[in-house]
């Protein structure tokens, strides 16, 4: 569909009334399809719905809790925090978002990659340029906002960073945890007082992403489990395992998918 989308759009160059129709039709897609819009507009060639396809279908949920437990490699990142804010903002334009992270270098390497995205001449091509007055390593607010927040429409953060006074519509933890913090129940427990901050400063009715691999029982992950989702994770969510090449091995092929 896409393609011929594309296709109906270089053959109609000289006449200006059907491009914009059909720019117009692939830009409707994309906010409707956001596995479309991950693998064609950002490009994300490697997306394939039979590995990636729960993994959408978790992010595209009306869940206001979702967790993403996946292997290294499995493009976990690309589709959960950066083709997914950009994404919710096209959508809402209004949204508030923390991207945060272990390292709060790895939350601006994401930020970076959303704004080269924005700014490239396909995504204008379609969605306009949106780059507004805010626009660092930082955070980023979108020309299309129309209301005034004082939360940029992109901040990112990290387990060492605080967020004081500030409330986000959706707040993104993409590998909280590593070996490096894992190996010692208080290393655990200082990521979980990070994400249980993170709660008090999510709007009401906000939306909380959690993106990770496990690396110990007392994890975070493990923390949202047991203490936050329970019960109607195990109902609703969905627990499967991976194949090759993103399961090297039983333990490393577990994927979790869902939300409360």
């Amino acid at each position: 569909m896409i393609d011929k989308i594309y296709g109906r759009i270089v053959k109609l160059k000289g006449d200006r009334a059907k491009v914009t129709a059909a720019l117009a039709s692939a830009r409707q897609l994309y906010l409707s399809d956001f596995f479309l819009f991950a693998k064609h507009c950002l490009g994300y060639k490697d997306l394939e719905w039979a590995v990636h396809g729960e993994c959408v279908k978790a992010l595209e949920s009306d869940a206001k809790k979702k967790l993403i437990v996946m292997p290294r490699g499995s493009f976990k990142s690309s589709l959960g925090s950066v083709a997914y804010p950009i994404w919710k903002l096209l959508r809402d334009p209004n949204a508030t978002i923390l991207l945060d992270s272990e390292i709060y270098t790895n939350s601006k390497n994401f930020l970076r990659e959303i704004k080269g995205h924005i700014a490239s001449s396909k995504f204008i091509q379609v969605f306009g340029n949106i780059v507004g007055p805010k626009w660092d390593e930082g955070e980023i607010i979108l020309s299309t906002r129309t209301k005034n927040r004082k939360e940029a429409s992109i901040t990112v953060g990290g387990i060492e960073t605080t967020k004081v006074g500030q409330h986000y519509d959706l707040i993104i933890g993409d590998d909280y945890n590593s070996a490096q913090n894992s190996d010692t129940p208080e290393k655990c427990q200082k990521v979980i007082d990070h994400f249980k901050y993170n709660l008090n400063i999510l709007n009401p009715g906000g939306e909380y992403l959690l993106i990770g691999t496990r690396y110990a029982e007392l994890d975070v992950i493990g923390f949202l489990l047991s203490n936050v989702l329970d019960e109607k994770f195990l109902a609703e969510g969905k627990m499967i395992r991976g194949s090759p090449p993103y399961a090297e091995n039983e333990d490393e092929g577990l994927l979790l998918l869902g939300g409360s």
